[in-house]
């Protein structure tokens, strides 16, 4: 029974935060209405870019028939890859942290409730994205096994690397941390979101072979946009998961070093 209305008052904590960020959320009605139009923009501007572009690599091996397949299906695997990117380091870097950490309500449950309209509304619009590039594109999706897995490692991967980002970030008072800033940086030019990796100058692609983003995008391409089974992935998708593996496990030490820091000398919610 205690199980049971733990579970509800957690419950109940999430609701709340949800309905307290939506409310404030829809009240920005100008804000609300140029995000759509600039949604509107950034899709019309990418059929423009995908047709004016002319790529000199081999595409077909991405599992996409053509160029504008290349790029909207690596538009959607990093737009979900990507949701929760700052869940941990917006939380434990807000001022108001420490009164939330201080009270009655799980932690957990705090997280949860926090991060939840934020994901779901850039889900939501990732989903209509998606359905435009069908409809108004011709895109073909392809929803398989393989797709799934891609997905969460991935999220996976970016919650390892945010956990690493407020860990450091708690400790130092930075604005950044080195391993996020450099993939930051470099993620557009070298990660295959827009060009093919070995489109790129000879001297910048072994970035593109040490960005994790690389083989997400690569096997997103594959699943989604080539209907790859998680079979004929799965080589590329063992090194990911090392990967990623490897990145929890310093994210964690990282964060667990920072937040220990901060709480001996004082600092929480100090940014």
């Amino acid at each position: 029974m205690m199980n049971v209305d733990r579970i509800t008052r957690n419950a109940k904590v999430i609701k709340a935060f949800i309905f307290i960020q939506k409310e404030v959320f829809f009240s920005r009605r100008f804000d609300l209405f140029l995000q759509f139009i600039s949604l509107s923009l950034n899709i019309l501007f990418i059929g423009i870019f995908a047709n004016l572009i002319t790529i000199n690599a081999d595409i077909s091996q991405y599992g996409t028939a053509n160029y504008l397949d290349y790029l909207l299906i690596g538009s959607i695997i990093h737009n979900l890859v990507f949701l929760p990117r700052g869940s941990i380091s917006s939380f434990v870097l807000g001022r108001v942290f420490p009164v939330l950490y201080n009270s009655p309500a799980s932690l957990a449950a705090i997280f949860i409730g926090i991060n939840a309209w934020r994901i779901l509304w850039n889900l939501g619009l990732t989903l209509i994205i998606a359905t435009v590039y069908v409809i108004f594109f011709g895109l073909t999706i392809h929803l398989n096994l393989g797709v799934v897995i891609v997905i969460l490692s991935g999220i996976l991967l970016i919650f390892a690397l945010d956990m690493f980002s407020a860990g450091f970030r708690i400790a130092t008072k930075a604005t950044q941390d080195p391993l996020n800033w450099f993939f930051n940086i470099t993620a557009q030019l070298v990660s295959g979101l827009y060009f093919p990796p070995e489109a790129l100058p000879k001297w910048i692609q072994p970035l593109s072979k040490i960005h994790p983003e690389t083989y997400i995008l690569r096997m997103g391409r594959l699943t989604m946009g080539g209907d790859y089974s998680l079979t004929e992935i799965l080589p590329s998708l063992q090194s990911m998961l090392i990967i990623t593996v490897v990145m929890l496990v310093l994210g964690y030490l990282m964060f667990s070093w920072g937040f220990n820091k901060a709480r001996e000398l004082g600092t929480l919610g100090h940014i």
